[in-house]
């Protein structure tokens, strides 16, 4: 077991979340340096400048972190004088956003930051782990910062106004990671720290089953709710603490392998996202785990969401089968895993998939 786990802390509401800026920042200093996407700092800039400039908090630059989380953009921005010069640092915007200003934070020895979420896709505003690309958008690595953001500002108000299809695959992200944590941990002897994350691993998948219909419905309409409100700490909240307390190789398994092997065909990759791909690929997991009972209570909220149950809506077709598992079976997500998983259980369970009405 870690001998020391920081968890996230988080403030949450509406535009009046910010107000709690001062308060979380003072230990730090008096200065910063924010960093995000073009589009969230247009939605969140309104609300945070009068709390920093009320506060007399100097903000030394606002940089776009350039659209993907690569490393070489982490190093150029960490060498910039006002990044260097910033007491803290905020990540504004989606998944790619946070995870550069955890590359930056890396390059700068552990600079502190805070998150600023303006979509809730991800659980990158809580947690430890940075997933970094190429610039040309391929996967390259993970990296780690020590603890997660020093604090989470999520502001309900913006995330409502996002586009729906964000929550939406967000969601499908989210359900999976009950699922993986679970089968991965299956027969293992857990420490106290792993324990803890999978018994809240149930909160990733049950508020969206009771809820996440609502929270779609309500997102589409701009309108916060209740259900709006529980989804989107679910995604954003519930899964990065999960993924901090189990070991890293229990944050992924089958949903996630097949999902890279969807996304080997080009079409697939470049019209769906991410959370989509995971949300098929949970089917193909319960199926090849024999979780009939959770797939028959998980069916009607797909088919009423959306997310995919057959190959063609992910632009597949049953000719791709044989790539798609020949890569699910190569990632690492599925070593560790109660039994071998084989490309013929694979096959098999998508082809089940696609038998069913």
């Amino acid at each position: 077991m870690r001998s020391t786990h920081c968890l996230p802390s988080y403030s949450f509401g509406g535009h009046d979340v910010f107000d709690a800026i001062p308060k979380f920042t003072k230990l730090y200093g008096k200065s910063v340096a924010i960093i995000g996407g073009e589009t969230a700092l247009s939605k969140a800039l309104p609300h945070i400048r009068p709390v920093l400039d009320k506060a007399g908090i100097k903000v030394l630059d606002i940089i776009h972190f350039g659209g993907e989380c690569t490393f070489a953009r982490g190093k150029e921005i960490a060498q910039m004088a006002s990044v260097k010069d910033a007491d803290f640092l905020f990540a504004v915007g989606g998944g790619k956003a946070m995870d550069t200003v955890k590359v930056v934070a890396i390059e700068l020895d552990d600079k502190p930051f805070f998150t600023i979420p303006t979509i809730a896709s991800t659980c990158a505003a809580t947690s430890e782990v940075a997933a970094v690309y190429t610039a040309d958008h391929t996967f390259d690595d993970v990296a780690f910062v020590n603890h997660p953001p020093v604090h989470c500002f999520i502001d309900a108000d913006i995330l409502v106004e996002a586009p729906s299809r964000y929550l939406w695959a967000g969601m499908g992200d989210t359900i999976a990671k009950h699922y993986e944590t679970h089968l991965s941990a299956r027969s293992r002897e857990q420490d106290y720290n792993t324990q803890l994350g999978l018994t809240l691993a149930s909160m990733c998948s049950e508020p969206i089953l009771a809820h996440g219909i609502q929270a779609y419905k309500d997102s589409q309409a701009n309108k916060r709710s209740d259900a709006f409100d529980t989804i989107a700490m679910t995604v954003i909240f519930t899964t990065g603490v999960v993924s901090g307390c189990v070991p890293m190789a229990y944050n992924s398994n089958m949903a996630h392998a097949v999902c890279y092997g969807c996304v080997t065909n080009k079409e697939t990759e470049e019209n769906h996202l991410h959370g989509e791909i995971v949300a098929y690929g949970l089917l193909i997991l319960l199926t090849v785990d024999q979780q009939m009972d959770e797939l028959q209570r998980w069916l009607p909220v797909y088919r009423e969401l959306g997310w995919p149950t057959k190959l063609s809506q992910l632009d597949l077709t049953a000719s791709h089968i044989p790539r798609i598992v020949e890569k699910a079976t190569s990632v690492h997500d599925i070593d560790v895993s109660p039994y071998k998983i084989t490309a013929d259980m694979l096959t098999k369970a998508i082809q089940y998939m696609e038998s069913l009405d």
